[in-house]
């Protein structure tokens, strides 16, 4: 039986890199965000606010359509969220998508170095991470994936007083997706 069971645990290893299992998972801390390269504004004070990370590229045209989505809710969920959308591309890149677009409510930052990718430990992109202010990782997967509704819920199950200083989050039935 032992045998068995380490012979599954080496077939495991093979079949999955090393890198795929010990990919951040809901639950666990998040790594810090200092030093991230913001575009055009200076990041607010992340303390005691969720942050909803989203690792995209210029690329995906799903993806860049999702930015519009993306801004919708950064509006929406301002000021206790902040919505950072991180692209491991070139400056020249991102800030030529970025003249096209009117997306106020969204940071856009750079990870040209892929620091980030490693320290979050994620292979394919596009995927976000939902951070609590008390910087645990409270839901990850594909952004687009992610309903309203169920951003609303995490945020509300995971900090009772989030929006007890008179924030609103304003939802009509036609803008839940």
């Amino acid at each position: 039986m032992k045998i068995r069971m380490i012979l599954l645990l080496i077939l495991i290893s093979i079949i999955f890199p090393a890198k795929v299992l010990s990919q951040l998972a809901v639950g666990q801390v998040a790594p810090s965000l200092s030093g991230i390269k913001i575009l055009d504004k200076e990041l607010p004070d992340l303390k005691d606010k969720f942050i909803f990370l989203d690792f995209w590229a210029t690329w995906s045209t799903s993806e860049v359509k999702y930015l519009d989505h993306l801004n919708e809710l950064a509006l929406r969920f301002k000021p206790n969220t902040v919505f950072i959308a991180v692209s491991s591309e070139s400056e020249v890149q991102v800030r030529s998508m970025l003249q096209s677009k009117l997306w106020f409510d969204i940071y856009f930052g750079l990870d040209v170095d892929q620091v980030y990718y490693e320290k979050f430990s994620f292979e394919n992109i596009p995927v976000y991470y939902l951070i609590s202010p008390k910087n645990i990782i409270l839901s990850t997967g594909i952004a687009n994936e992610l309903t309203d509704v169920a951003l609303i819920a995490l945020i509300i199950e995971n900090d009772s007083t989030a929006y007890k200083n008179g924030t609103s989050i304003v939802i009509s039935i036609d803008s839940i997706k």
